[in-house]
């Protein structure tokens, strides 16, 4: 009688004998662009307390060679560089965003990857199959419990990326199928992540995907020296799913991980972003904008009504206090009244934004006043962030604009124009030019490259 497969052992499998030739076309180039869109917004976080911070402290935890941190260059353990490079890739909450489960994938799988791939030398064409199977199945971990950890208090990003990073990593390491698995039973023990920096603006969230990439490799590593962890990580009593959402609204669903694996890819649903915040504003933004455009001043309005879903409403809307005077950038980049507040007065939301001179503007604060985010009673399906406003203005008026779908998404994917204007606006903050322009000549023809390192040579000031 033969033994089904965990669901680890099944995954690790079609994982480690993907190749590129069974990634669809669009697939293959949406993940050339998540890995220039996340070296972008790694680049853009490097000149800041977060990004310095982190630098400093990865130096001080010991010595190694094998891997740099991006924009940097400074050496040190891969660990080490996919501490800095992930947490730097969501410092600014600029990354890319699983619509049903809002995992970010590419900071830790990214960050993995091309730490790895510089220590061991991959070429591009393993690190680009590598990035493209470990979203995929980030995405698919989300859907086993969409929005669960959010209601128990923890981060998914920061629960489930260390799985898929410990894949890349051993991948790249060449690990076997047995050891694969190993790893992602041992990472299972490392997953962690808590929300409760969203309270008070403190920067511990950024951190998550930096770890999850470091913890992925660790697990990689122990588990090519012949550490074991436990097949049924996913979904036995004590596994992760159990341990962490038993409770998850509607069950458990393991069957997402392989339902027409290979065949449908769930990557296709999952967003870039056009602004530095948290991806469910983002529709709410470009209304803002898009009322800014028309003329419409904070002195027109009398008070502006955001309906939203209740499964996100305490995340970005609530407390109020919290989210009318929010006291860090990381704080603000939480808050739907402050992004809506802050794109209506200033009629743009890029980096700048966010600084700690724009989030004590006057002009701001007193529009923010005015904004009021309620429980949508007709809410959206999860994969799906809509945006309304309502506006009540001082002569009168009621103005009332929808936008069914967040740009970048599926349904209103950014333009290649567009991704290519952010990266350059993002790596020019730390970079000349011309290196830009070398990275998105060496990203677009990924698949050819002999060696990773010559990519990071090119991120590198």
């Amino acid at each position: 009688m033969s033994v089904m497969p965990t669901y680890s052992e099944h995954v690790t499998s079609w994982f480690l004998n993907l190749g590129l030739e069974d990634i669809p076309d669009d697939v293959v180039e949406a993940t050339k662009y998540r890995i220039l869109d996340t070296l972008g917004v790694i680049l853009v976080a490097a000149d800041t307390p977060i990004g310095r911070t982190v630098r400093e402290a990865v130096m001080a935890m010991g010595a190694g060679s094998d891997s740099r941190m991006i924009g940097y260059g400074d050496r040190t353990t891969a660990m080490g560089a996919a501490l800095v490079n992930g947490t730097l890739a969501h410092a600014m909450d600029f990354d890319d965003t699983h619509n049903a489960s809002l995992v970010h994938p590419g900071a830790p799988l990214v960050a993995a990857a091309l730490a790895v791939g510089e220590m061991t030398g991959a070429d591009g064409k393993e690190v680009l199959v590598s990035v493209a199977g470990g979203v995929e199945l980030s995405c698919r971990l989300g859907l086993v419990a969409p929005m669960a950890f959010h209601r128990r208090g923890f981060h998914p990003t920061g629960v489930l990326t260390g799985l898929t990073a410990s894949m890349v990593a051993g991948r790249l390491m060449g690990l076997t199928d047995a050891q694969l698995w190993n790893a992602m039973g041992i990472n299972g023990s490392q997953a962690s992540g808590l929300i409760e920096s969203y309270s008070d603006g403190t920067w511990v969230k950024t951190l998550h995907a930096g770890w999850a990439a470091s913890n992925g490799i660790a697990a990689a590593l122990l588990a090519k020296s012949g550490f074991t962890g436990p097949a049924t990580v996913l979904e036995g009593g004590s596994g992760l799913f159990n341990a962490f959402v038993p409770d998850a609204p509607g069950g458990l669903r393991f069957e997402e991980l392989t339902k027409d694996l290979g065949d449908e890819w769930e990557t296709r649903r999952c967003s870039l972003k056009p602004y530095p915040c948290a991806h469910v504003i983002h529709p709410y933004i470009d209304l803002a904008l898009e009322l800014h455009r028309e003329e419409l001043r904070a002195g027109d309005v009398v008070r502006i009504e955001m309906p939203i879903s209740d499964a996100y409403l305490p995340v970005v809307g609530e407390p109020r206090d919290a989210k009318l005077r929010p006291k860090t950038p990381t704080h603000a980049r939480a808050s739907l009244i402050y992004c809506v507040a802050a794109a209506l007065h200033l009629g743009h939301l890029g980096v700048d934004a966010f600084s700690d001179e724009r989030i004590a503007d006057p002009g701001i604060i007193d529009l923010a006043g005015k904004m009021h985010p309620v429980a949508d009673p007709d809410p959206p399906p999860r994969t799906q962030f809509r945006g309304r406003i309502t506006v009540e203005t001082t002569d009168g008026r009621k103005i009332e604009k929808v936008q069914e779908h967040n740009r970048g998404s599926l349904e209103n994917p950014m333009t290649r124009e567009e991704i290519e204007a952010k990266f350059n606006a993002n790596a020019g903050a730390f970079l000349p030019a011309e290196k830009a322009a070398s990275i998105r000549s060496v990203v677009a023809d990924l698949e050819a490259l002999k060696t990773v390192v010559d990519l990071v040579d090119c991120c590198i000031a």
